[in-house]
Order: structure tokens, then C-alpha cells, then sequence
């Protein structure tokens, strides 16, 4: 796609066997925090932990062969979104390759993170790359960054991915 050099997007998925099994992952990442109690009991609510639904985590990652301010805007948009196009494809339709299609009810989960290409690995690069990032998850129909630093969707009937 890039005239010198390669650059690539990759959507992964990381479905949970149910979510008491992403809940307790949480537990384990935060035993030590004063507040854990709290921190569960609204992660919980978050992901509807009463409703009987799955739950899923959604990233991406992004792969050059070169420096990524190296290829041209054009390039770069070019790459981006086709990939918008083929992760709002799956998220909507399923992930054939696992044999997992999207039913009502069942909970996205993701972690906007990551640099600006062009700014480096600084604090403020990170900062406006999350922001980014928290742009493109809304996009794909997640809701606003939580305290925890991730976003929520659910599937409506209609498979449409709603806010949390």
C-alpha cells in the first residue's frame, strides 16, 4: 500500500470466558490499591456483570517498516482508513476466523493508548495519542474514557455497538 516500506493496523480480540473471569484479571492487576473493593464493584456495574451476556476486549496495533512520520500523509491516511473500514466490518458482522459473530447484549471493552507518530515518546505525545485513540474507539461505537482508562460499549438488538 506505501510506496517505500510497509505499514499495517492489526484489530485484535480477546474474548473472556465470562466476565468473572475478566473481573478477577482486574482484582489481580489491582490487589494492592486501597480502594479495590470500589474499583471492582464499579467495573462490575460498567460491564452489566448481572446480565448473562460476553464480554470482549478491542485493540489495535499498529506495524512499520520504517519510521512512521517517514511515510506520507497520504500513505499514512490511506492505511488508517481501510482500517477503520475493516474493524467497523468485524465489530459489526463477527470475527470469522474464530467463529465469533456479535449477539445482543454482549460488552466491548477497550484501552485507548498509544504515542503521536510524529511527537515521539513523551508524556504529551502519549497524552494526544490516547486522545486520539479514544476518538477512534468512539467511533467504533465505545463511550468516553473512564477514571479506569477504558472504554465501553454493548451491542443493542439491532447489533449496533451503544456507549457505555
Amino acid at each position: 500500500m506505501c510506496q517505500d516500506g510497509a505499514m499495517a493496523i492489526y484489530l485484535f480480540f480477546i474474548p473472556y470466558l465470562n466476565k468473572k473471569s475478566y473481573l478477577w484479571l482486574e482484582f489481580i492487576d489491582h490487589y494492592d490499591s486501597p480502594d479495590l473493593k470500589n474499583k471492582i464493584k464499579s467495573l462490575a456495574e460498567r460491564i452489566h456483570y448481572q446480565e448473562k451476556t460476553r464480554l470482549a476486549e478491542i485493540g489495535w496495533e499498529a506495524k512499520y517498516t520504517k519510521q512512521p512520520y517517514d511515510f506520507s500523509l497520504e500513505e499514512r491516511k490511506k492505511v488508517f482508513f481501510s482500517f477503520v473500514r475493516e474493524a467497523h466490518y468485524v465489530l459489526h458482522n463477527g470475527f470469522d476466523s474464530l467463529n465469533i459473530k456479535p449477539r445482543p447484549g454482549d460488552v466491548l471493552v477497550g484501552k485507548p493508548q498509544g504515542v503521536k507518530i510524529n511527537q515521539g515518546f513523551s508524556e504529551s505525545s502519549i497524552e494526544l495519542g490516547t486522545k486520539q485513540r479514544a476518538i477512534v474507539g468512539k467511533r467504533f461505537g465505545l463511550g468516553n474514557v473512564y477514571d479506569d482508562g477504558f472504554q465501553y460499549g454493548k451491542y443493542d438488538k439491532d447489533l449496533n455497538i451503544i456507549p457505555i
